[in-house]
């Protein structure tokens, strides 16, 4: 196995800090996390997990998380789809798994619609296809202008209440301050910036999901607050071809955090026909 290396790569949303890992001729997976999130934060547990089956992965931290510096203006979801395909052309892939989780199927959705050559199959977890309208725009903007003057106690807990279920915050305990902690160290501008960007700028894709053909594992939580699996799972379900939706109970909006081991198993038994 290959020591980790970080790559910067050039996008319209900013240099981006990718860490590439695992097997170099091994199929690749991108990992692309949730707002509030770093890369590894989202999806660093299921690392390990996708080295060992042969996977070489691409996890991403966007704007703003990690080691990614934030984005200077609002963006598109479609502009994130291209920097996801950007990652791939920096470290020479041709075509890859795109693992989203929340954000990152948003992303996923758009690098599927615009490149479908280069994605070989979707894990979407916590996600949705549909955009946002009048009244929701109105609730982001005062989100986020409540992130650029402070939350007080910290954004943190907020952030750890709506994205985390009960079970999971006394299964694990640590998890929740980590997130936390995670959350209230990120840059307010830029994050403040990508609220807005992601909830509340995101166009609707729902009537185009019927042109994606890669095999795709939807993944989602039976009490997520956030973008709950009626209506926002079953649209990817059913309007994606032979789409097959798993729904976990007892986990919110972070499933592969919240449930490790059954994530991972989905997830093995969704790649065994294409690694």
């Amino acid at each position: 196995m290959r020591t980790p290396h970080a790559l910067t790569v050039p996008t319209t949303l900013g240099p981006l800090h990718v860490r590439d890992a695992g097997p170099a001729d091994g199929p690749v997976a991108l990992l692309w996390p949730s707002l509030y999130s770093d890369g590894d934060t989202s999806w660093g547990a299921r690392l390990d997990g996708l080295h060992a089956l042969g996977w070489r992965t691409l996890l991403v931290d966007p704007p703003g998380t990690g080691g990614s510096a934030p984005a200077a203006r609002r963006f598109t979801m479609e502009e994130c789809g291209e920097a996801a395909l950007r990652v791939l052309d920096d470290a020479g892939v041709d075509r890859a798994v795109f693992f989203g989780l929340s954000w990152g199927g948003f992303v996923a959705l758009r690098a599927a619609l615009a490149a479908p050559h280069r994605v070989r199959a979707l894990v979407l977890s916590n996600t949705t296809a549909r955009g946002v309208g009048f009244r929701e725009r109105l609730q982001v903007r005062m989100i986020s202008l409540l992130i650029r003057v402070g939350v007080p106690g910290g954004l943190g807990r907020l952030v750890v209440a709506g994205m985390l279920s009960d079970h999971s915050r006394r299964h694990d305990t640590g998890f929740a301050p980590r997130f936390a902690a995670t959350v209230d160290n990120l840059d307010t501008g830029g994050l403040a910036l990508a609220v807005r960007s992601v909830l509340g700028d995101r166009t609707d894709v729902v009537d185009a999901l019927h042109r994606i053909t890669a095999p795709t594992l939807v993944i989602a939580g039976a009490e997520d607050k956030a973008l709950p699996p009626t209506p926002h799972s079953d649209d990817l379900a059913e309007r994606i071809v032979d789409a097959r939706l798993e729904v976990l109970p007892r986990v919110a909006h972070l499933s592969p955090r919240e449930e490790p081991a059954k994530v991972a198993n989905l997830i093995k038994e969704f790649l065994a026909p294409l690694g």
